[in-house]
């Protein structure tokens, strides 16, 4: 079963099914109901002071980990708050050969302050590489979704249909991307981060997710993260490979796995990569080397 998990066009579309319904139910039963309702008790900090917690995150995590639990099989599950309360368990968990890595609301700061960006995802990670993902935006009622080998696709939740996603490679007058330079050591950060103020345009929009749609849909042509999780940066990845486009780690071009670390960096194509990263961190720069 592991091996040809999603070679079946049968078990893809099984997948698919499950998950909409999952990200659907989620969003209209819990998500939705506290968004712009949520009391400063219904809000915690994790790791910093602009780390977010909601109500709304831990119980839609436990929701949809409680709908996983068994589908295919497999009982793997780590989830974005969880990860953070247990973190032995976590970093066990990223060795299981099949995985679900699940992110509840991605862009939990623009959740809690009434943004519009903010979305659910879901993967399924083998040996530590995304195999399909998942990516619903509630309020736009947007699903984007990509198998691996099979391609990345918008699904009209009405009309219950599939349409591939293929980045458009003409370039703009200037390069527009989104993304921050958090997770970066601070001598390095703050050249990285005037670089690509400099030199690109950039957008704010604080939503790994949302950034993944924007750049399948010809909105932005990069992101750039300062580091990266197995539940934000697992879709991202395969989405955007799958949409046409270009992901590596941002240091030494490396493939993307969950045991990553470091940033990243995405582009709507190889040239368009090459182009950012030497912006933001150039051939001569130490951190580029493998000195640091």
């Amino acid at each position: 079963m592991l091996s040809n998990i999603i070679n079946s066009k049968s078990i893809r579309n099984e997948i698919l099914d499950f998950i909409v319904n999952i990200l659907i139910d989620v969003n209209e039963k819990i998500v939705l109901n506290y968004f712009n309702k949520l009391t400063p008790k219904d809000i915690d900090i994790k790791s910093s002071t602009d780390d977010f917690v909601s109500v709304a995150d831990k119980k839609s995590e436990d929701y949809i980990t409680k709908k996983l639990s068994n589908f295919l099989d497999n009982t793997k599950i780590i989830g974005e708050e969880t990860a953070f309360l247990d973190k032995e368990n976590f970093l066990s968990l990223l060795n299981e050969p099949l995985l679900w890595v699940i992110d509840p609301i991605d862009g939990t700061k623009n959740y809690i302050n009434g943004n519009e960006n903010f979305c659910s995802m879901i993967s399924l990670v083998k040996h530590s590489f995304p195999i399909a993902s998942f990516i619903y935006k509630p309020l736009q009622r947007q699903f984007i979704y990509a198998f691996k080998g099979i391609g990345a696709y918008i699904f009209d939740l009405e009309t219950k249909q599939s349409n591939k996603l293929n980045l458009e490679l003409d370039p703009l007058n200037k390069i527009i991307g989104s993304g921050g330079t958090k997770g970066i050591p601070e001598v390095f950060r703050k050249s990285i981060l005037s670089n690509l103020r400099s030199f690109t345009k950039r957008v704010f929009v604080g939503s790994a997710g949302i950034e993944t749609m924007m750049l399948v849909t010809n909105k932005i042509q990069f992101v750039f993260h300062g580091r990266v999780t197995p539940w934000d940066h697992s879709p991202l990845d395969l989405i955007i490979k799958e949409a046409g486009g270009c992901v590596y780690m941002a240091r030494f071009k490396e493939e993307f796995n969950i045991k990553s670390k470091g940033p990243i960096l995405a582009a709507t194509n190889s040239n368009i990569w090459d182009e950012v990263r030497e912006i933001a961190i150039p051939q001569s720069n130490l951190y580029r080397k493998r000195l640091i």
